[in-house]
C-alpha cells in the first residue's frame, strides 16, 4: 500500500487541485493579460499532471502502459471539462480540453527527456568510475 501511495499520490493529489480549480466560480469572468492566457494556464496545469504520472510510473511495480497514463491524463481532462459545465459562472470548453491534452503531452515527454537524460549522465559516470585505467581529469 505504501508504494501505491508514493507511486500514485502526487498524481491524485494534482487530480484533487485541478477538481478544486475547476470548481471556483467565477475564473472565466477574469480579465486577461493576453489573448489565450487561459490556454496557457491549462496547459502549464495539466503539464504538471503529465509529470505526476511519470513519477507514478516510474515506482510502480509493474509500471503500467505510457499510452494508458496518457490515456488517463487525457480523460481526466475530458472529466474536469464536463464537471465544469455544472459550476455557475463556468463553462466546458473543447478549446480548454485540447489545452489539457497538449499539457498532459508536453508534461509527460518532457519529464520523461528529464529522466532518460538524468539515467543516462548516471550510467555514464558509473561506467567511467568502474573502468580500469587512468581517469581523465
Amino acid at each position: 500500500m505504501t508504494n501505491r501511495l508514493s507511486a500514485w499520490g502526487p498524481a491524485a493529489v494534482w487530480a484533487a487541485v485541478l477538481f478544486f480549480l475547476s470548481a471556483l466560480h467565477g475564473v472565466d469572468d477574469l480579465p486577461h493579460l493576453f489573448p489565450g492566457e487561459d490556454k496557457v494556464v491549462h496547459v502549464g496545469l495539466y503539464g504538471v499532471l503529465g509529470a505526476t504520472l511519470v513519477w507514478g510510473r516510474l515506482r510502480a511495480t509493474p509500471p503500467p502502459p505510457v499510452a494508458l497514463l496518457v490515456c488517463l491524463g487525457v480523460l481526466y481532462g475530458a472529466s474536469d471539462e464536463w464537471h465544469q459545465s455544472f459550476v455557475p459562472g463556468r463553462d466546458a470548453s473543447l478549446g480548454d480540453w485540447i489545452a489539457d491534452t497538449v499539457g498532459v503531452l508536453l508534461g509527460y515527454w518532457i519529464t520523461s527527456m528529464i529522466v532518460r537524460t538524468k539515467a543516462s549522465r548516471q550510467e555514464a559516470r558509473h561506467l567511467r568510475e568502474s573502468t580500469p585505467g587512468p581517469k581523465p581529469e
